[in-house]
């Protein structure tokens, strides 16, 4: 098998911190490394670890100025560090010396956004992959101007990319029917557990194990996090929900947030690694409201540790949950208080919606087979 260089940029960096997209990059960059690849993956370099005063994760080394993480190359780039100009200045000069400075058999740009820039390596002749993980501009936080820019980019990176992945049917569907490509589906996926789960550190927000509702991801109102609070304060008894994330830079809705929640709601902030990991193989039930998403990876973990989910009933949901969830309208407080009350009182249906989500996980959402499917496809491209 050919070894190749790649370059993936358009995530904030990895180990993953951050979001969906340095999960999805994480995930492949490291087991590509693995497989013989030479990989790199250019980092924003206020994410540094140093510079955010953070511990690095297990397989962060730092070699003759050089920054490793589990084999693969991390380049730290600078940027315009302001709302509308940092991921557009650091994918612009990144996507310049991708294909001015180094021999990279693929330049692979993820995301929406960063796909306007594929045209920039391809002025050096390097093959050009662009993944599409969501429709970003319909998140409700970007302005009219921004999201006709996150659309002419995506327009660009459809068309002027040598090959196309979408993580999810729906957005492969979307690729057809716009642009009348035929874009290559590889979806997100999540790690198996390597045995049975155990309570590791839940203690210190004091849970036991079962005894929480957990959702995990950015806090943005396309989550609709107000509605998964309210709906719980109406469901009696003693079980917490867990909220694990962020909102950056910190805005009033998370204010709102915790002025909803009531002393069963616990805020646990960011969490990675083994720690996050522990929360969802411990939780009774993962909910997720979005009424935005591409293929959302949060899920593809939940399912992995065999958690029944309760998903809001929109398409890219329905699409990774399958019959492994049970679904309600993101718009009805009270169906979600229903349904969530009714799953957490029959074990019977938490019983089969785990032994599906699992099955699920480890033959369509599975980061080792997904790892082998996207070098399959960087082949290709290279052998066009």
């Amino acid at each position: 098998m050919r070894e190749l260089r790649i370059a993936m940029i358009g995530q904030k960096g990895i180990p993953a911190r951050y979001g969906g997209v340095e999960t999805h990059v994480d995930a492949i960059a490291t087991r590509l490394a693995a497989r013989g690849h030479e990989v790199w993956t250019f980092c924003r370099a206020r994410f540094m670890p140093s510079k955010l005063d953070m511990e690095p994760l297990e397989g962060y080394r730092v070699i003759g100025g050089q920054h490793w993480y589990r084999g693969v190359h991390l380049a730290y780039r600078g940027s315009i560090n302001t709302k509308h100009m940092d991921a557009a200045s650091h994918t612009f000069l990144c996507a310049l010396e991708s294909g001015l400075l180094h021999r990279f058999d693929i330049v692979h740009f993820h995301g929406i956004g960063p796909a306007a820039f594929a045209p920039v390596p391809k002025l050096f002749r390097r093959k050009v992959v662009s993944t599409f993980h969501a429709l970003d501009w319909k998140q409700v936080k970007w302005s009219p101007l921004a999201k006709k820019l996150l659309r002419n980019g995506e327009a660009r990176g459809a068309r002027r990319s040598d090959g196309l992945i979408t993580v999810s049917r729906i957005l492969q569907k979307y690729v057809s029917e716009n642009y009348g490509i035929s874009a290559e589906y590889i979806p997100n996926g999540a790690n198996l557990p390597a045995g049975p789960p155990a309570r590791g550190d839940i203690g210190r927000y004091g849970l036991r194990g079962g005894d929480y509702v957990l959702a995990v991801g950015r806090i943005i109102r396309d989550r609709c996090l107000d509605r998964v609070i309210e709906a719980f304060r109406q469901v009696p008894g003693p079980l917490k929900l867990v909220i694990v994330g962020s909102e950056t830079p910190r805005t009033a809705y998370s204010e709102q947030l915790q002025a909803r929640a009531d002393g069963r709601v616990i805020f646990t902030g960011d969490v990675f690694g083994k720690a996050l990991q522990d929360l969802y193989a411990n939780c009774a039930v993962y909910v997720l409201a979005s009424v935005v998403e591409g293929l959302p990876i949060t899920v593809c973990e939940a399912m992995a540790h065999g958690r029944p989910l309760l998903l809001s009933r929109i398409p890219e949901n329905e699409e990774v949950g399958g019959d492994a969830a049970v679904y309600f309208n993101p718009n009805d407080v009270n169906e979600l208080r229903d349904m969530l009350q009714e799953l957490l009182e029959d074990r019977i249906l938490q019983q089969r919606l785990s032994s599906i989500g699992v099955e699920r996980a480890r033959t369509t959402y599975n980061w080792d087979r997904i790892a082998e499917d996207i070098e399959a496809y960087y082949l290709k491209i290279v052998g066009a």
